[in-house]
């Protein structure tokens, strides 16, 4: 006959009436005067990172500019192209040539262009000196470029970068102009030593995409070797974006990537239709460019609509949604605490705090149902992390400390 092993059923009882009366005590304690711990296992760290909210869509690379070459027929018989469709041009490149038909009819028609392209160089000139020393702090409420939004930050930003791409618009105005000239002094001087026949230069440089043999206008037509990048919005994009954002471009096939800017987003659509969506052009510049990259080639754009850079940041998975969001944040007195939590922009499961927490504090994460707030807690003891060199190595003393603070602590 099997032997009764009462002493195991004894211990056995005592564990269940042990566990059963702190339960109850838990249970009837309306006033927390029970000490309760929280049993943490998993953690994290909040950490300083860059984060941004981007809009990701599509753009094709195109020519920044279309410019047309005229021939009047007026001034001259037209005599031969130079070019043909297709050739890559620089600016001062020999275009065509035409026989002069009355001589002083030419001169007083060139010199007439010159004084006018002079009179528009120094208007640029001064306009563009006028934007420079426009100082955007002493704007007050209004803006050269535009009226102010209550988002003082923001109009700041883009204020400035109105006034920069004004400056750069007029800079190019300018430099093209400045080529015009250049262009007809160089007529007027052939005139004046030969007479006869002039031999016309290109103020642009470019592609020769056309030649109009029929000798009707435009004559020529090139397009710029500087690159853009077009594309379209559809209306929920189109709210989140604004000129002077920044880009980032890719060509996955190529494996080539450009930072860029947002330059211009139509503010009217390219067509109104009760029932379609509307869509919106817009124009990224780019920092630079590439030889390898060609016209009509698609790229794949990230617009960044919004950075919060070297942010405050935790684990989206530590925050956690009741009225308002919180977390369990570990406080160096061995308590935990429910603390509210004023989120920003996220990024790849990377939440900004903007208010609530600080750089380098531990968070709690598992198991949830474990926590009180105001409560000790305790973390398991992580035995592949110990050092066995390191607790020989230890000094005594510290040892002695170590066990004197962890026997005060109970």
């Amino acid at each position: 006959m099997k032997k009764i092993n009462y002493k195991s059923r004894i211990i056995g009882v005592l564990i269940v009436i042990f566990v059963a009366v702190n339960a109850f005590l838990i249970f009837i304690d309306e006033h927390d005067e029970v000490d309760r711990k929280s049993y943490i296992n998993e953690w994290s760290k909040s950490i300083t990172y860059d984060l941004y909210e981007k809009l990701d869509t599509d753009g094709v690379f195109t020519s920044q500019e279309s410019n047309h070459v005229y021939f009047d027929s007026d001034v001259g018989a037209f005599s031969e192209f130079l070019v043909e469709e297709g050739e890559i041009i620089e600016q001062g490149s020999d275009l065509y040539t035409y026989e002069v038909i009355n001589y002083d009819q030419q001169e007083t028609q060139l010199e007439s262009e010159m004084d006018r392209l002079e009179e528009e160089i120094t208007a640029i000139e001064d306009y563009i000196d006028e934007i420079q020393n426009y100082d955007i702090s002493d704007s007050g409420s209004s803006s050269f470029f535009g009226n102010n939004t209550n988002d003082e930050s923001k109009e700041h930003v883009r204020t400035e970068f109105q006034k920069e791409e004004s400056i750069a618009h007029q800079a190019a105005e300018l430099t093209k102009k400045e080529a015009m000239l250049e262009m007809v002094e160089d007529q007027l001087d052939q005139l004046q030593l030969d007479g006869k026949t002039i031999t016309v230069t290109s103020p642009f440089g470019g592609v020769i995409t056309e030649v109009s043999v029929t000798l009707e206008s435009p004559l020529i037509t090139l397009k710029s070797n500087d690159l853009q990048i077009e594309g379209k919005l559809n209306e929920k994009e189109r709210k989140q974006v604004e000129p002077g954002m920044a880009a980032n471009i890719k060509v996955e096939d190529m494996d080539l990537v450009w930072e860029g800017t947002l330059d211009a987003i139509q503010t009217f659509p390219e067509d109104i239709d009760v029932h379609r969506s509307s869509t919106y052009p817009y124009v990224i510049s780019l920092d630079d460019s590439s030889d390898t990259i060609l016209p009509g080639y698609h790229a794949e754009i990230e617009i960044i609509t919004e950075e919060s850079l070297g942010a405050v940041t935790a684990l989206e998975d530590l925050l956690i949604t009741d009225e308002n969001i919180y977390a369990w944040v570990m406080d160096r007195n061995g308590l935990l605490e429910r603390r509210e939590i004023i989120s920003g922009i996220s990024e790849n499961g990377l939440v900004e705090i903007k208010e609530g927490l600080s750089e380098g504090e531990w968070l709690a994460y598992q198991p949830k149902d474990e926590f009180r707030n105001g409560a000790p807690f305790f973390t398991p003891l992580k035995i592949h992390t110990l050092s066995l060199k390191e607790a020989v190595d230890s000094d005594s003393t510290d040892i002695s400390r170590f066990v004197m603070m962890g026997l005060l602590a109970r």
